[in-house]
């Protein structure tokens, strides 16, 4: 059992930085939003559009991106 230990990773931290959207905002906003939201990110996601994408997260989860 104590060679187990040596596997367990401490828990990963993900870099905050301007222009990062992050994984974990990416997962909660394909499990909250409705299907309206989700064409809306493909939309926006075809378009290029940052400011779109960082509104869009806003509204569905509350979490404001960086710029």
């Amino acid at each position: 059992m104590s060679k187990l230990k040596n596997y367990i990773l401490p828990p990963l931290t993900e870099a905050a930085y301007h222009g990062n959207i992050g994984f974990e905002e990416m997962v909660k906003f394909y499990r909250e939003a409705n299907d309206r939201e989700i064409e809306e990110m493909e939309a926006v996601i075809k378009k290029d559009d940052w400011e779109g994408f960082r509104r869009l997260i806003k509204r569905v989860l509350n979490v404001e991106l960086k710029k």
